[in-house]
């Protein structure tokens, strides 16, 4: 009889990447109950909201609203003490996480809205202002500080709030618990946290610079993913489990960025302003156009680089991200062969398919001989872990 260890043993291969989002089964059956849980809470929270006798929207019905998704927020917290913290399960954690993250970030920036509306005496009117010194000008610096200059500096910084109260709780869940999902949303709310502030620093540029900023941004969160690998070379830790959430988070970010580059070029003009639909990716990829098949064959040659970027870091979240998006663009590229639609799925499909079996396939062995010029110790060891020889 084979001994159960060599069972184990042999279910996963040295190189092949551990699930960073589940344990067993009983990470699943414990997510069934927490969602049902949750769910209670919700419907429980809307049927009180439901029976005051208070005018909706009213101050003291706000008041409660707030204290009930609080109370939420507070429950995910405990909850993941003895779920995370103590039994460690993953998807839990991950569903915890994201409540804890959502649900303080409504209370915080609520909060801070009632200190402009009661504090600082801020209104409506503030906005109104601000719109309506630049409603004859024509889109441009001047047009944009003249905005600006009408909004006081506690209502501009709104943004960085915005991305300060998801960005701060979810470093203090991190800290507490570890989880890795709770690393890479870190890690998406710092850079969305910056880019918020670069707008809110000189909102002119930040604007008509955002292709370029995209593009940095979500380089910054794949950058941020290799350190966390290299680290852990070994995809040992929990600091593993962290750059997989980065990369997977920065893959759709760099891609979409990319391709709106492709777009619109390094910046937006006047007349992507003018005519806002022009520059809408997704309505750009459903036509038969040039453009679309431009912007399809664009979606391809980044996602092969991603392919090759994740055969030499041995990491596969990042052509996971990007599997609709490859499938999409392979269907726009069959579509202009003006074969029926059936067609079309059917090619498009069996193409996206096959590449993705082949490449699980052939993954270590194209990785062994893509790691061929590369070192095997110091830093790029470390950044590109080799090939272990028992593999095939």
């Amino acid at each position: 009889m084979t001994d159960t260890s060599e069972m184990r043993a042999s279910s996963a291969r040295p190189s092949d990447e551990m699930l960073p989002f589940l344990n067993n089964f009983h990470d699943i059956f414990t997510t069934l109950g927490v969602l049902i849980l949750l769910g209670g809470l919700g419907a429980g929270a809307g049927q009180v909201m439901a029976g005051l006798d208070m005018a909706e929207g009213s101050q003291a019905w706000q008041n409660i609203l707030m204290a009930l998704i609080g109370g939420i927020a507070v429950f995910a917290w405990f909850l993941s003490a003895l779920l995370v913290g103590k039994q460690r399960r993953i998807l839990p954690g991950i569903v915890l996480s994201g409540v804890f993250g959502v649900a303080t970030a409504i209370v915080l920036v609520w909060g801070y809205a009632q200190f402009l509306i009661h504090v600082t005496g801020i209104s409506e009117s503030s906005f109104e202002l601000g719109s309506e010194s630049a409603e004859n000008m024509a889109f441009g610096r001047d047009a944009v500080m003249a905005v600006v200059s009408q909004i006081p500096l506690s209502v501009r910084v709104m943004p960085v709030v915005f991305g300060l109260a998801f960005v701060l709780p979810m470093i203090a869940y991190y800290r507490v618990y570890r989880l890795p999902f709770a690393g890479g949303l870190v890690g998406a709310g710092t850079v969305m946290t910056a880019v918020l502030t670069l707008l809110v620093i000189e909102p002119y540029t930040a604007i008509v610079w955002m292709p370029t900023i995209n593009v940095a941004a979500g380089a910054a969160l794949l950058l941020a993913g290799i350190m966390f690998d290299a680290r852990d070379p070994g995809r040992e830790t929990r600091l593993s489990g962290t750059a997989f959430w980065l990369h997977f988070f920065a893959a759709p970010i760099l891609l979409g960025a990319v391709l709106n580059m492709a777009q619109v070029g390094l910046t937006l003009g006047e007349s992507d302003f003018a005519n806002p639909d022009a520059i809408n990716l997704f309505a750009a990829l459903a036509t038969d156009s040039a453009e679309a098949m431009r912007l399809a064959v664009t979606a391809l040659v980044v996602i092969g680089l991603f392919a090759l970027v994740s055969l030499l870091i041995n990491r596969r979240a990042l052509i996971v991200s990007g599997l609709v998006t490859a499938g999409v663009s392979i269907g726009v590229i069959v579509n202009s062969t003006d074969l029926g639609a059936g067609v079309v799925v059917a090619v498009t499909l069996l193409v996206l398919g096959g590449i993705v079996v082949l490449l699980g396939a052939a993954w270590n062995p194209v990785r062994r001989l893509l790691l061929l010029p590369i070192p095997q110790d110091g830093p790029l060891g470390r950044i590109f872990p080799p090939v272990s020889a028992a593999e095939g």
